[in-house]
């Protein structure tokens, strides 16, 4: 039970995603690395439901994807949709559920992209500062869900891999958010199921914003090409499917959710990589041609030359 939820929308997102790195189209996926053979950058928006596998046929899900820019990933049931869309630098996923189908128990959508990065301009190590808008607005009702996005940085190629890397979270974190939509008043019959803790916790309501800055540092070293890859997957769940889970030390069984309603999880507008640091006198090159906002930043020894310079001049206009 501890690993059930993050097993669901680990799955729900390897039966959509093709791996990254498919060459078939340059057009598509963009410059290739002559040294690698795999694109240098690359987006990529999916769509899917889950149903059971015990039914006989087993359910075969819906899936939709797309690996170009802008264009938008979705799937509808008779009472629930879910959609992404992506461009480099930026990640937006929705999910809206009123019930499921008998044979339905969750979906969702996924939203990644990655782009090559060298920083020059400098010798050894340096260190880059990231910034992230994420906003979104949540209705929980009767299903409950799940929001997860992770921007990380790696020097390895990131060809897919989710079951190592689950809900896109890259090898060297950067920043990350996770919210939980519970359809209880008391998420705890939620949160004993869940593996990992969560930022942000939501009870039933309609029109619940998120509104968070993410901050972020990745050390970097000069002349070498590192990956930039930003992830944001959603999941709705149906909880009728808890119900008939009991605990074998109590015998207290998963009760029926106090939400009513449909449950929607509208981030269609984020997560955005607003701005990206770096040293003074650095120059960073993205594969993608991506103008991203990059802005100069003083590293730490720079800063204390720049606060005892202030304070000799405070000083010297205290004398004046």
């Amino acid at each position: 039970m501890q690993t059930r939820l993050t097993a669901l929308a680990a799955a729900l997102i390897t039966c959509t995603a093709p791996a990254w790195a498919a060459t078939s189209n340059v057009d598509v996926y963009g410059a290739i690395n002559l040294s690698t053979g795999l694109p240098t950058h690359e987006i990529y928006s999916a769509a899917a439901d889950y149903g059971s596998v015990i039914f006989d046929p087993a359910y075969v899900p819906q899936t939709a994807s797309t690996s170009v820019a802008g264009d938008i990933a979705n799937i509808s049931g008779s009472s629930y949709t879910a959609s992404a869309y992506t461009m480099l630098g930026s990640n937006h996923v929705y999910a809206h559920a009123d019930a499921f189908t008998p044979l339905v128990y969750s979906a969702g959508s996924f939203s990644g992209w990655y782009d090559q990065v060298t920083i020059t301009g400098g010798s050894g190590m340096g260190t880059a500062y990231f910034t992230v808008q994420l906003n979104g607005t949540v209705d929980v009702g009767a299903p409950f869900g799940l929001l997860a996005y992770g921007l990380g940085a790696s020097s390895v190629h990131p060809s897919h891999d989710y079951v190592s890397q689950p809900l896109g979270m890259p090898l060297n974190p950067i920043a990350s958010y996770s919210l939980l939509a519970s359809s209880y008043d008391d998420p705890a019959y939620l949160l004993g199921i869940l593996a990992e803790p969560v930022n942000t916790i939501l009870t039933p309501g309609t029109a619940q914003g998120v509104n968070t800055t993410l901050y972020g540092t990745f050390n970097f070293t000069y002349g070498e090409s590192f990956y930039l890859i930003g992830g944001m997957a959603t999941t709705l769940f149906d909880v009728s499917a808890l119900q008939t889970f009991c605990s074998i030390e109590t015998g207290n069984c998963v009760p029926p959710p106090d939400g009513t309603g449909a449950t929607t999880l509208d981030f269609s507008n984020s997560a955005n990589l607003v701005s990206i640091g770096l040293p003074v006198g650095a120059t960073a090159s993205f594969a993608s041609g991506t103008a991203y906002n990059v802005t100069a930043v003083p590293e730490p020894a720079e800063w204390a030359m720049l606060l005892a310079g202030l304070g000799l001049v405070g000083w010297r206009a205290r004398r004046i």
